[in-house]
């Protein structure tokens, strides 16, 4: 799949869920479904989705119960929409982020920068609010992401290593 469209289609799941909350969470699903169909790296890109979807409820789920954030569409532990958005980001380790799989350093200043990025908008966007003051929530959600990024990127080469990748193209 090309970098691009993946990286396109992502996005636009990803305010799909943030704007149409649990009600037309569905809706990427169908993306998602498209992207597993037409991807070279099928087994790869499932097992990654399977275990970002997890990692996704842990993280997130403790995070609310911290008392970081709340949403506006709740469900237990976190809302549909949000787990959909873990299923869709699981997308781009092996597809418009893999040039990221060896760079462990970049990994985690990209996580450190988008992660947080990613749940300011959300709560910009009116599906959530930060219950920490911005500077604590957006700190501790760097810290996360920097630590979590490079590990999702080491899975994502583990699950297909860059030399099959270019095998496969």
């Amino acid at each position: 799949m090309n970098w691009f469209i993946n990286l396109i289609i992502y996005q636009i799941t990803w305010f799909i869920c943030v704007l149409g909350g649990n009600d037309l969470s569905w809706i990427p699903l169908i993306f998602l479904g498209i992207h597993l169909y037409l991807s070279p790296y099928r087994k790869a890109d499932s097992m990654l989705i399977i275990a970002l979807f997890c990692v996704g409820i842990v993280i997130d789920g403790t995070l609310k119960v911290l008392g970081l954030f709340n949403f506006t569409s709740d469900s237990f532990p976190i809302p549909y929409w949000l787990m959909v958005v873990w299923l869709v980001l699981a997308t781009l380790p092996n597809h418009s982020l893999a040039w990221m799989k060896k760079r462990p350093f970049l990994s985690a200043f990209f996580g450190a920068l988008g992660g947080p990025l990613a749940y300011w908008a959300g709560v910009r966007l009116g599906a959530a609010s930060f219950n920490w003051p911005l500077l604590q929530s957006i700190i501790t959600l760097a810290i996360v992401w920097a630590l979590l990024w490079p590990l999702v990127m080491l899975l994502s080469n583990f699950l297909l290593p860059e030399e099959k990748e270019k095998g496969m193209s």
